[in-house]
């Protein structure tokens, strides 16, 4: 939990039960909370006759329990696959990952159509069938295990508000981080479709093929990505492990493209003939881009890290 400065425990306990909340009666669900609260708040003060201060308000909320329990009494009845404390996000990474899935795979289908790039994907009657399975299957599998290790390890029942956070630290919004958990497994899982030898020789861009090297290093990077915001959707403060991962696997996107450039980025016209020359001019700058966005992001982390101290 988030304890920021100038705000109450039960302030900050209604900000991350909203973090938790889809945003249909987002509102009316936190005041009618919030109201039952205080009520108990008034009921323990009236049975043990002392003031109700900060510590007393952080025990109580620790014994109504996990703001991701609480928000998901509001989610209707149980589902026989994943249950209700995860549906809602489960049933928002299924919508984002197909909207996105979509965009690329066109973006993909336009790229082989007019400019004849053959990225060595499956046949397009299947392209979008194949990735749909697939990654539903993926979300679905992730979000019945996740379930079931918080049931065996009592994750919400051990929960305790016991964080103090301190102004500086760095935190991250439930959704948030889901929203981009959800857009780093339909970017692997559209990466997966590109047909690459995964060998030495592929991640060094020694293969004569710059854009197989740059599609192996993102998927190494994506891959330490996804765990990093998936801890996340739990636990919205960073930590400085958590950071200095983060700020690494940044890092690793930019040395691929400075791999490319320094090997193979100029073979891109061999492997792909028919390319104009002002889509190759594109992927130049996309390397460049990538550069300039990595180094700025760790730049940005690297500052968080250090106001954790």
């Amino acid at each position: 939990m988030n304890f920021l400065a100038k705000k109450s425990p039960l302030d900050l306990y209604l900000v991350d039960v909203n973090s938790y909340l889809p945003a249909k009666n987002r509102t009316d669900i936190v005041e009618e909370l919030r109201a039952n609260l205080l009520e108990k708040f008034a009921d323990r003060v009236e049975q043990s006759g002392a003031e109700m201060n900060e510590q007393a308000e952080i025990k109580l909320l620790s014994e109504f329990g996990h703001p991701l329990r609480i928000a998901a009494e509001y989610q209707g009845e149980a589902r026989s696959l994943v249950g209700p404390t995860l549906y809602p996000f489960y049933r928002m990474s299924v919508l984002v990952s197909l909207v996105i899935s979509t965009c690329v795979l066109l973006s993909i289908n336009l790229a082989e159509i007019f400019f004849r790039v053959d990225l060595g994907v499956v046949l397009r009657p299947w392209l979008f069938v194949n990735t749909y399975i697939y990654i539903i299957g993926v979300i679905t599998i992730g979000y019945v295990l996740t379930e079931r290790l918080m049931q065996r390890h009592n994750y919400l029942d051990s929960w305790e508000p016991n964080s103090f956070e301190k102004p500086g630290n760095a935190l991250a919004s439930a959704w948030g981080a889901l929203i981009v958990c959800i857009v780093a497994v339909t970017w692997l899982t559209i990466l997966n479709l590109v047909s690459i030898e995964h060998s030495f020789e592929t991640l060094l861009g020694k293969n004569q093929n710059p854009v197989h090297t740059l599609v192996f290093w993102m998927k190494i990077e994506t891959a330490i990505l996804i765990p990093q915001y998936f801890r996340l959707v739990f636990n919205q403060a960073w930590s400085r492990n958590s950071l200095v991962l983060r700020i690494g696997s940044e890092l690793i996107l930019g040395l691929g493209c400075v791999v490319i450039l320094l090997t193979n980025a100029g073979s891109l016209g061999a492997s792909y003939p028919d390319m104009p020359r002002s889509l190759a001019s594109v992927f130049y700058t996309i390397l460049w881009l990538g550069i300039v966005a990595t180094s700025f992001s760790a730049f940005s982390y690297s500052r968080k890290l250090t106001r954790l101290g």
